[in-house]
């Protein structure tokens, strides 16, 4: 595994390291396409991030994007266009490769891939967690959400049980006096 990982926007050459990163992050229930990654890089590309190394070895990756709060998208299904009112910036996948895991890889991706949420006028993400991760959304600033629609509550059982809708605010851009 590289040991030195340089955060940059994704771009669709990523994807098959994406894809391997995913297939070592998650069970196979969880699983998402290509066609899936490509989709949302497409729609948000500003918001979709990987870390590599200098050979193009993708060590991490973030999917994000603009979307509207307390609705998360189904998994693995293609969405035509933004909503034309995004109340959040949601993110959806956040998958550290193994090797590289404890190394402060993922904080630094979320750290880059938050402040530009920020500086396009995000105040606040959402994501939804699977119960095994809730403990690092928690130290990341992120807390459950505590009043769920019974549309939310019905679309976290895909991800399995003890999923959990998180929100955190985000620190808007800071301007030069």
């Amino acid at each position: 595994m590289q040991s030195s990982y340089r955060i940059r926007p994704m771009l669709p050459s990523d994807v098959t390291g994406v894809l391997d990163v995913q297939a070592l992050a998650y069970t196979h229930i969880l699983l998402e396409d290509a066609d899936f990654f490509l989709n949302r890089l497409a729609l948000a590309p500003d918001h979709c991030w990987v870390a590599a190394s200098d050979t193009a070895h993708v060590g991490a990756y973030l999917i994000a994007y603009p979307w509207v709060d307390g609705v998360p998208p189904a998994l693995n299904v293609a969405v035509a266009r933004l909503p034309a009112v995004c109340t959040s910036w949601f993110l959806h996948d956040c998958a550290v490769h193994p090797e590289a895991q404890g190394t402060g890889l993922g904080g630094r991706l979320l750290r880059t891939a938050a402040a530009r949420a920020g500086a396009d006028g995000f105040a606040h993400a959402s994501l939804v967690s699977l119960e095994s991760a809730v403990p690092y959304w928690l130290r990341h600033g992120y807390t459950p959400a505590s009043q769920l629609s019974p549309d939310l509550t019905a679309k976290l059982v895909g991800y399995g049980a003890g999923a959990r809708y998180m929100t955190r605010a985000l620190e808007a851009a800071r301007t030069a006096p």
